[in-house]
C-alpha cells in the first residue's frame, strides 16, 4: 500500500509537505499525479503567480527540464533544490529476476 502523509510545511500557512510510505509496493502513475497535485497546490499557496511569483510554474519548468533530458543534478542546482541533509536513495535492481 502506498500512503501519502500530508503535513504542514514551514514556508507558509498553506505550505504542505508530503511524506511517502510505499512498503515495497509499486509507486504508480496515479500516485505520482496525486503527489504532483498536492505539490502544485502548495507551491501556489506559498508563491502565488498572481502576486508575481513563479510558484507552480517553476515546479512545472523543473519537471519539463528533467523530461527534456537535462541531468538531474543540473536541474536541482538550477532551481536551488539540492538537499543539504539526507539525499534520496535510489536502488536499481534491474538485472534481478
Amino acid at each position: 500500500m502506498v500512503k501519502f502523509e500530508v503535513v504542514k510545511g514551514r514556508k507558509g500557512e498553506k505550505d504542505r509537505l508530503v511524506r511517502v510510505w510505499a512498503y515495497g509496493e509499486v509507486f504508480t502513475f496515479e500516485d505520482v499525479l496525486r503527489l504532483l497535485k498536492i505539490m502544485f497546490e502548495s507551491e501556489d499557496s506559498v508563491y502565488p503567480i498572481n502576486e508575481g511569483y513563479q510558484g507552480k510554474a517553476m515546479l512545472l519548468k523543473a519537471i519539463i527540464d528533467v523530461y527534456s533530458g537535462l541531468p538531474i543534478e543540473r536541474v536541482l542546482e538550477h532551481y536551488r533544490l539540492n538537499r543539504k541533509g539526507k539525499k534520496t536513495v535510489v536502488i536499481e535492481k534491474l538485472n534481478e529476476r
